[in-house]
């Protein structure tokens, strides 16, 4: 018995029944994902704008997930385009997932490096005028981190003593110009510093108690 050779009998198929045959016969593939993301890199807090519109399939897209990751606490956000802002410094795997009509999927994922935004230290001080022995409260309480926590206060009081604390106190026992310098460090161990000179005097030409801000350096 003589066999028909299958080109012959796909073209008769097709003849008779037109492309559905052949519609079958091809397989399908999954989604191709692809991200732009701009921008990836920057300081906290980082505003970036995602979009998979670059994706391709053979057939159609029927839906795009962005998955951002534990360390964001946000759940899953659907859409070819988002923005999402990253508040804390840190390396970020944003995952993008398709999938087609078919319910075929593919992932792609972008790196974010979210650098670390140092703090802004602040303070106040009950006189601006001490005189010699007079009791002077320095306050760091306004400094501040924008993407994290300032976990140290550092006064050098321009005498030879320091301390640390988010609020101290400090006398002078001479007369002098003195420079007070508050060094902040942040939960990622970068530093801010801010200082301001006085004077102290004999005798009691001291400054009131109602308190100054220093201006940042």
């Amino acid at each position: 018995m003589r066999r028909t050779p299958l080109p012959i009998v796909l073209c008769m198929l097709v003849a008779l029944t037109g492309c559905s045959v052949l519609d079958g016969i091809r397989s399908d593939t999954p989604p191709i994902a692809a991200i732009v993301a701009d921008p990836t890199q920057g300081h906290a807090p980082l505003r970036v704008q995602f979009d998979a519109s670059n994706s391709a399939d053979d057939g159609t897209i029927a839906e795009y997930v962005w998955d951002y990751g534990p360390a964001e606490d946000e759940a899953s956000v659907v859409g070819v385009r988002d923005e999402h802002v990253f508040e804390r410094s840190g390396v970020y795997t944003v995952q993008l997932h398709v999938t087609d009509e078919s319910g075929l999927a593919g992932t792609a994922e972008v790196i974010i490096t979210v650098e670390n935004t140092p703090p802004l230290a602040s303070c106040r001080f009950s006189s601006d005028s001490p005189v010699v022995g007079e009791w002077i409260l320095f306050d760091a309480s306004a400094s501040f981190d924008p993407d994290g926590q300032v976990v140290d206060f550092i006064w050098d009081f321009g005498d030879g003593t320091s301390v640390r604390g988010t609020r101290v106190g400090h006398a002078y026992e001479e007369p002098d110009v003195y420079s007070v310098r508050l060094t902040i460090v942040d939960n990622a161990g970068a530093t801010a510093s801010i200082i301001h000179s006085f004077t102290v005097h004999l005798g009691s030409t001291g400054g009131g108690c109602g308190g100054r801000s220093a201006s940042l350096r």
